[in-house]
């Protein structure tokens, strides 16, 4: 019901467009008859030198005196940015091109016919584009039974464990490689009054992150299929066991003070400044915190701990930001200035020079320049990374419910709050019905 209204609004969005500005859409045009104007949102806005690079890189496509000018809508707070986007669609109002996570989050607009395919444009001169990405990341930009490509991957990552060298050696500890092993280091951490981890939950993606591991690399990446499909429930034994984990670290204390206030850029502050012992995160935290920092020399990096050792090469990873074009009440100008801006953010001289500023594992083919600096910690995530056999991003973008993400993530944070295991569970299967009675 909810993806039909929503399609139906869209719709009439797209009608109206039509009847008010002819059948070539809307026009951009600044009001001296300049260049297209298209807006691009995303969430980088923060002051990192990733997120940094990105913006100076916008501006100096601005410069470029190609008829284009991009108006940039950035907004860093991960739930207000979603929130902004959805409403977007649901009003008719949508950027030209927007930053999302791909898979069934953006199954509706695609059903809705609101997303540009850009498959055309990736084959244009004998896939000229197309060839420039690794293969293997096109699986979130596809969509089962839509023959077209409706996303480019901009940023890639694996989700690995971060460790202070000095408190672990200090407790006479070795880095985890098991489940068991990372829980036994956080009672010898929480017996020495030193913090395990510090989680910025007031951000969900943290424990939606953490639970993804534990399925990922405990219950296996067939259990991400078979989530999707319904032929694992998520309030079955197995499910149950990832949650209670969970519980349990909370119960003890394992996963710091007050998490439900603490948000993800203080989770990084406390583990920088040396106040918690672990960090579970993506590879991008060596660009955006880590590197050229006097905290880097004493931070290591291992694959996140596996509960079965059967899972002990799976991980999750994949692309992880991916740029998507509205063609809601677009005109056929703004899609092709979308397209590109979108060729010239996602060029190998782009990465090349992203990689001067901030390492980090990235979808393109592109060549090191003589000015990129020496990076041991991004070596060391490369290496687990070629040990990897099979990848999964957040397990709920393989799901055909657009609504999942947002309800596993939600009911994991219930955890937060006290609920058991076996509530989380109950929490997600009857939000589920919730959804499917609508």
């Amino acid at each position: 019901m909810k993806k039909r209204m929503l399609a139906a609004i869209m719709a009439m969005t797209m009608v109206v467009g039509m009847l008010a500005t002819g059948c070539g859409g809307s026009n951009k045009e600044t009001s001296d008859g300049g260049d297209i104007e298209i807006t691009v949102a995303t969430r980088y806005s923060n002051d990192n030198p990733d997120e940094n690079y990105y913006r100076e890189k916008v501006e100096e496509f601005n410069a470029l005196d190609n008829g284009i000018t991009v108006k940039m809508d950035n907004i860093a707070t991960e739930s207000d940015y979603l929130d902004k986007v959805r409403t977007s669609f649901a009003n008719g109002d949508t950027p030209n091109v927007f930053l999302e996570y791909g898979g069934s989050r953006c199954l509706d607009y695609l059903e809705s016919d609101a997303l540009v395919d850009l498959k055309p444009y990736l084959e244009e001169n004998d896939n000229e584009w197309y060839d420039t990405f690794y293969d293997n990341l096109w699986n979130q930009c596809e969509y089962e039974g839509y023959d077209g490509v409706y996303a480019v991957p901009f940023k890639t990552y694996m989700i690995v464990m971060y460790y202070n060298k000095d408190l672990f050696t200090e407790a006479g500890l070795e880095p985890p490689t098991t489940i068991d092993e990372m829980l036994s280091a956080c009672e010898v951490f929480k017996s020495k009054g030193i913090l395990p981890f510090q989680t910025g939950e007031k951000d969900t993606y943290r424990f939606g992150h953490f639970n993804n591991n534990l399925i990922i690399k405990t219950l296996g990446v067939d259990a991400v299929d078979d989530l999707a499909s319904r032929n694992l429930a998520y309030d079955s034994d197995e499910m149950i066991g990832t949650y209670q984990v969970m519980a349990d670290m909370v119960e003890k204390g394992y996963f710091g003070d007050n998490i439900l206030d603490t948000d993800s850029a203080t989770e990084n502050e406390m583990f920088k400044s040396g106040k918690a012992a672990m960090k579970w995160d993506g590879s991008w935290f060596i660009a955006n915190d880590l590197y050229g920092t006097d905290f880097y020399d004493h931070v290591g990096v291992v694959a996140f701990p596996y509960g079965d050792e059967s899972c002990k090469t799976y991980a999750q990873g994949g692309s992880s930001d991916m740029f998507f074009v509205s063609k809601l009440d677009k005109s056929e100008e703004e899609i092709e200035a979308s397209v590109e801006f979108l060729k010239f953010i996602t060029s190998p001289d782009y990465y090349q020079g992203l990689d001067e500023v901030a390492q980090t594992i990235v979808p393109v083919k592109f060549e090191k320049s003589d000015k990129s600096p020496e990076n041991p910690l991004l070596d060391e995530v490369i290496a687990i990374q070629s040990e990897v056999t099979d990848m999964r991003t957040d397990v709920q973008n393989y799901d055909s419910e657009s609504h999942m993400l947002d309800t596993v993530r939600s009911s994991l944070q219930g955890l937060a709050m006290g609920d058991s295991a076996e509530t989380c569970g109950k929490n997600i299967v009857d939000r589920m019905e919730e959804y499917s009675a609508q």
